[in-house]
């Protein structure tokens, strides 16, 4: 049976870490956003990228999907339409699926492997659900819980409903990633941790 993928705290850190400083260069600590506003504008002020939307049968939001290709300094989000529009009417799962897609290019996996990357859920025994099955797709669902909340993930007074409405995102993770982010261990790692990835925002 193959293992489920999980994140060092040095690795968690340093996608903390990223992820905040590349969320300040367009918000600020105390906002929250929908996720096709920071895609869109992207688009507006970034050479190279750019959003295709498409049109699908699909009536449920869980099976409408999202991809994003990246080549060098391009990079292209496929999304569906419906999704499109449910994100910024505040669907979290579809604000999520945006995050996710857009964790995946601030952490520059494509650089590793040069294929569209894709947000999935799975079947399990409680229905559909999100079990990443690489270390790549956990990163990415952190990234994305990561750039929707900010700083607010250490911030609590926030309970992880509070934070998960207010960002349009998914609770399971915010809470997942808000009792990892309070621990002793990830604040002193935190502290040592320079971001360093190539930034995706000039």
């Amino acid at each position: 049976m193959r293992r489920r993928p999980s994140l060092t705290t040095y690795r968690g850190a340093q996608i903390f870490a990223e992820i905040l400083s590349l969320r300040r260069e367009l918000y600020g600590d105390n906002d929250f956003f929908k996720m096709p506003e920071p895609w869109e504008a992207l688009c507006d002020v970034g050479e190279g990228w750019s959003i295709n939307t498409y049109r699908s049968d699909e009536t449920e939001d869980f099976k409408r999907k999202a991809g994003v290709v990246q080549f060098d300094h391009r990079v292209t989000l496929t999304v569906d339409e419906k999704l499109m529009a449910k994100a910024k009417q505040g669907c979290k799962l579809s604000n999520f699926i945006l995050a996710h897609e857009f964790g995946h290019v601030a952490l520059n996996h494509h650089a590793r492997s040069a294929v569209t990357k894709n947000f999935q859920l799975f079947a399990g025994p409680s229905g559909m659900s999100n079990s990443p099955p690489t270390v790549e797709e956990l990163e990415a669902n952190y990234a994305a819980v990561f750039f929707q909340c900010g700083a607010a993930l250490q911030n609590a007074h926030f309970s992880a409903l509070e934070l998960s409405n207010r960002a349009c995102s998914d609770f399971y993770y915010v809470k997942k990633a808000q009792g990892i982010v309070m621990l002793d261990v990830f604040q002193r790692e935190l502290c040592r941790t320079k971001p360093r990835y190539e930034r995706v925002v000039l």
